[in-house]
């Protein structure tokens, strides 16, 4: 490379021009090295769980979420995905600026770099410290079964006998789905999948009432009752259905957020599911958990005919890794209806299955495992351990008495 060249690169990428942006770089910095203190904090108190419960889940965590919630709950659909919208439109229209700028020699390329990434590290630093601030911390609880004191039902039987009380759960299950489901609509087959025979705004205020029962249930904390406003659709759904996630809370906002695309039958207990992380409840299975037993416990009856047919699908499906005519056989139980229901919930996941759903899971997964969440995705699965845990609870029964 000529020495006259390499002069005209260096003027091009190092002298000031008309353009450059402060770099701000201790500023910026100040708040990458805040994430990393946020990071570290709570991998402290993770060995600290009984003290987060207490501190931060009951008291400092709880305000925060019913505070932000109380703030966003005017708005009939997701404010975080307003957010979301502002932040990369910004992010895009910098971006392109800052390009133009540099093409057209009024920037240079080291200033627009730098700026770029010192203002993605804070960034990163600052979600880090916003997220854990606002309901992050909770992963350092302890799990379920440990507050509630469940470990003697938490322990499964032994090979035959195990899968003898599995397929018992099934059958139960499984007849009181079809019991539901005619309950809901007066009839063992609707003919179409299901529909609730109510409004949504009806069967999200009885899921929030069916909290407070929950709560009384287990000996909750009193915080653990409080509604935190309804659950929210998102309106740009089909980027969800891509990925297929079928809701998201937002701590930012104190939103549970839920895919209006997905099949209503499974609409319910997403809903209760998400209402569970709002009130720091952060492992997926048990969130799954207590969108199965808050639906359970309503007064509505598509709620409770959503609960018991998520629980009968994870059920059946467990005993089908044991005993694959077992669980043939008891899915021949199901009702027409709840059949057709079923096949709705396989053809939507058929449907959107692909590259773009198995790079989130990948990033779920990732996400996950970072939390300390054991098994990462596989988490979801494994409300199926907690429902039969519940059951030997409950005289060993799956079905929760009508209040």
């Amino acid at each position: 490379m000529s020495a006259p060249f390499r002069e005209r690169v260096r003027r091009w990428a190092c002298e000031p021009r008309e353009c450059d942006r402060p770099l701000r770089t201790v500023r910026r910095l100040a708040w990458l090295a805040a994430g990393l203190v946020a990071l570290l904090l709570a991998e402290i108190l993770s060995h600290f769980p009984r003290f987060v419960e207490i501190v931060y889940t009951e008291h400092v965590g709880q305000w925060i979420g019913r505070t932000l919630a109380a703030i966003t709950r005017w708005y009939p659909w997701s404010v975080m995905e307003l957010i979301v919208g502002v932040l990369l439109v910004w992010l895009l229209a910098s971006a392109v600026r800052a390009l133009c700028h540099v093409v057209r020699g009024r920037r240079r390329l080291t200033n627009a770099l730098g700026c770029g990434l010192l203002r993605a590290g804070a960034l990163v630093g600052f979600i880090l410290v916003s997220f854990y601030t606002i309901w992050g911390f909770n992963y350092d609880r302890a799990d379920l079964v440990t507050r509630l004191g469940w470990q003697e039902w938490a322990k499964a039987p032994d090979a035959e006998a195990g899968t003898d009380e599995l397929e018992k759960m099934c059958r139960e299950l499984v007849a009181v789905t079809n019991q539901e489901y005619e309950r809901a609509f007066g009839s063992g087959d609707l003919g179409r999948p299901s529909t609730p025979p109510m409004p949504m705004s009806e069967i999200d205020r009885d899921i929030d009432a069916a909290y407070r029962r929950v709560g009384e249930r287990l000996k909750l904390h009193p915080s653990f009752f409080a509604s935190r406003g309804p659950a929210k659709p998102v309106l740009a759904s089909f980027v969800m259905s891509a990925q297929l996630i079928s809701g998201e809370y937002t701590p930012w906002t104190g939103e549970a957020n839920y895919n209006r695309n997905i099949p209503c039958c499974n609409m319910p207990e997403v809903i209760a599911h998400e209402k569970a992380h709002q009130r720091g409840v952060t492992s997926e299975d048990e969130a799954n958990f207590f969108g199965f037993l808050v639906c359970a416990s309503s007064d509505n009856p598509y709620a409770r005919y959503s609960a018991y047919f998520m629980a009968q699908r994870q059920l059946v499906g467990e005993l089908g890794k044991r005993d694959m005519e077992r669980a043939k056989a008891v899915a021949k139980e199901r009702c027409p209806g709840v059949a057709r229901d079923r096949d709705a919930m396989n053809a939507y996941y058929a449907a959107h299955k692909g590259r773009v759903s198995d790079m989130q899971s990948k990033v779920n997964d990732m996400y996950l495992k970072a939390n300390r969440v054991k098994g990462g995705v596989q988490a979801y699965g494994r409300s199926a351990a907690l429902i039969m845990a519940f059951a030997r609870s409950n005289s060993g029964s799956c079905v929760v008495p009508l209040p």
